[in-house]
């Protein structure tokens, strides 16, 4: 059944249908969730714009629908189990979808008590104001599938909620629950308003600039159904800056105690003229927390499967960092580094004595390591991460590192909204401290070779770097470096390193550090290679096109090309793109590889 065909037929049920972007979450439509409707004319004027559109399902008394979205990844099938054992478990036969995320949604007939919460560690309440993704969706390759014993095709309907569960949520009394609609919440229409008059009333009892961002990202998140960008909130918090407070509350109550903090001052002009010959001299270039491959001022990512190496690699950048030496042979700007730490201390600190004994180092005061996680994406994470660090230090921070994000979030990092929340943070961090914010993050679940979680994420990405391992070789690739030329992949290895520590049976423990080893060329294959030089000759048969100061060529150049080859277009180009030698881009491809992109404007230039 196609997309079309089937938000109708959940139409015909009284299933109130919304369009969601193509393979992502996002509502396609203006106003989200509220334009939700049984109208099949409705509803084929939006599939009409774009049939891949996903369906979404409203929520609440209109669908006659309480959905209990169970995430695994977030320990959502352990609290499952718990609720169904603490209250009884729901009827065998239910209306039961199984998630592209790997979990479940488990429909139960609309319920008035019953509001939109986290209702426990990984299982979403779903009722008046959510919607949720029904099959056929897909997200990020993944599919939405109806249980087959469990399909409300085939006469299954959601069950009615036990009065024991009534009982059970009625004495349920976190904070979770309050997550209802406020009559006060800023709705489409006035949100700039909202967030703007929030700020005013912040800066005129004395709030700072980076205090009034973080304070107004987190509404931006929270109390809006559609966010605003980044970058409006950042000029909304900018814009209340010109006025001078009435008076500082938190200096009046704490005046003479060493409770107030300093946030660093983050709001400068940035909306103006400047006269075009200004474009003549040279631009400045870009500033690198290492050059070539982490930006300053930017959102990067390190990504890669578990036991890959990870952690290795951004321990040795965060050191290299904080010591100012070299990073593998590229320059790197010395500063600060904070590395938030998700998981054990013991493997982080024997990795980071490793490093210190393997560069002669015995002392590294300027890196500076979380106790433990921090939830990003919750209200105010930016306000206490840049307490903690200036609690320790006023100097200039090169790096942020977080490690993992899956550990620093507790939200569904497949949910645009919570991974926007996340970004959030990141940018106010970034723009406070004035440094790089590097994620530290795993491979999807299905394709190895990208990143896991929501696509927002991956769009507010500065530069992504793919950490691979094969036997005893590490493989670096830089996949993603929005302002500039990717570097060559770099090719690298764990050094065993003699740590001076003792066990309990009076064996020596050893350690290891990530070592490049430049000397030695990637190897790729004889098709790759083939590949390579068909899309060398489509681009000098093609308008020779240059974006972003890199070869560029649009589909209907290279299709064409490829055609008149007789050769298999998506063969050739899935090779070039998983091998990172060309990159999709809007309306289409990038030549990437450092190597032919040089040679190519080099004797295009010539």
């Amino acid at each position: 059944m196609n997309l079309l065909n089937a938000a109708l037929t959940y139409a015909s049920w009284g299933w109130h249908v919304l369009p969601v972007k193509q393979g992502e979450k996002i509502p396609a439509c203006e106003h989200g969730v509220k334009e939700a409707t049984c109208d099949p004319e409705q509803i084929k004027r939006w599939w009409a714009k774009n049939p891949a559109y996903n369906i979404g399902i409203a929520a609440g008394i209109r669908s006659g629908l309480v959905v209990f979205d169970i995430d695994p990844r977030n320990t959502g099938d352990q609290s499952w189990e718990e609720w169904c054992t603490q209250n009884g478990d729901p009827p065998d036969t239910h209306a039961l979808q199984l998630t592209a995320g790997g979990g479940q949604h488990h429909l139960a007939r609309y319920h008035p008590e019953f509001r939109s919460c986290k209702l426990a560690p990984g299982i979403d309440l779903l009722s008046e104001g959510r919607y949720f993704l029904v099959a056929p969706s897909v997200v990020e390759g993944r599919g939405y599938h109806w249980e087959l014993e469990s399909h409300p095709g085939k006469g299954i309907g959601p069950f009615a909620i036990p009065e024991r569960w009534v009982d059970a949520y009625r004495s349920l009394k976190t904070p979770t629950l309050e997550r209802k609609e406020d009559p006060g919440a800023l709705l489409l229409g006035n949100r700039n308003a909202g967030l703007t008059a929030m700020a005013g009333m912040m800066r005129r009892y004395g709030m700072s600039g980076a205090e009034i961002l973080a304070a107004i990202s987190v509404s931006n998140e929270t109390r809006c159904e559609r966010p605003l960008p980044s970058s409006e909130v950042l000029q909304i918090a900018r814009s209340v800056q010109r006025y001078t407070p009435t008076t500082d509350i938190a200096d009046n109550a704490a005046r003479g105690e060493e409770s107030a903090i300093a946030l660093t001052e983050i709001i400068t002009p940035d909306y103006f003229f400047v006269r075009a010959t200004s474009f003549f001299s040279q631009p400045s270039p870009p500033r690198w927390a290492i050059r070539k491959w982490l930006p300053l001022n930017g959102l990067s990512m390190i990504y890669g499967e578990s036991g890959a190496g990870k952690t290795f690699v951004a321990i040795d950048m965060a050191c290299a960092i904080a010591t100012g030496k070299d990073w593998q042979g590229h320059k790197t700007i010395k500063g600060v580094v904070a590395y938030l730490a998700g998981e054990g201390h013991y493997g982080l600190q024997s990795r980071i004595v490793s490093w210190g004994k393997a560069h002669q180092i015995e002392e590294m005061d300027t890196l500076l390591v979380s106790n433990k996680a921090i939830d990003i994406d919750s209200g105010f994470a930016s306000q206490k991460i840049l307490r903690a660090i200036h609690e320790l230090t006023k100097e200039p921070l090169g790096c942020v590192f977080i490690d993992t994000l899956n550990n620093h979030m507790a939200g569904d990092e497949n949910s645009a909204k919570d991974t926007r929340a996340l970004i959030a943070t990141c940018a106010v961090v970034s723009a406070a401290l004035h440094c790089s914010v590097c994620l530290i993050h795993h491979t999807g679940h299905l394709s190895k070779d990208r990143a896991r979680g929501s696509s927002a994420i991956k769009a507010s990405l500065d530069a992504m770097i793919l950490v691979e391992r094969s036997e005893e070789q590490m493989t670096i690739t830089c996949t993603k470096l929005k302002d500039a030329i990717p570097p060559a992949p770099m090719l690298g290895h764990l050094l065993s390193v003699d740590l001076g520590w003792i066990d309990e049976e009076g064996e020596g423990i050893k350690g290891a550090v990530f070592e490049s080893t430049p000397e030695r060329a990637i190897k790729r294959p004889p098709e790759v290679i083939e590949a390579a030089k068909i899309l060398e000759a489509a681009w000098w048969a093609s308008k020779r096109e240059i974006r972003a100061e890199v070869p560029y060529l649009s589909n209907l150049a290279i299709d064409s090309y490829l055609l008149q080859g007789k050769r298999r277009s998506s063969v050739v180009k899935k090779l070039l793109i998983d091998h990172f030698i060309m990159s999709p881009t809007d309306g289409g491809v990038q030549i990437i590889d450092p190597a032919l992109s040089t040679a190519l404007l080099l004797r295009n230039n010539a």
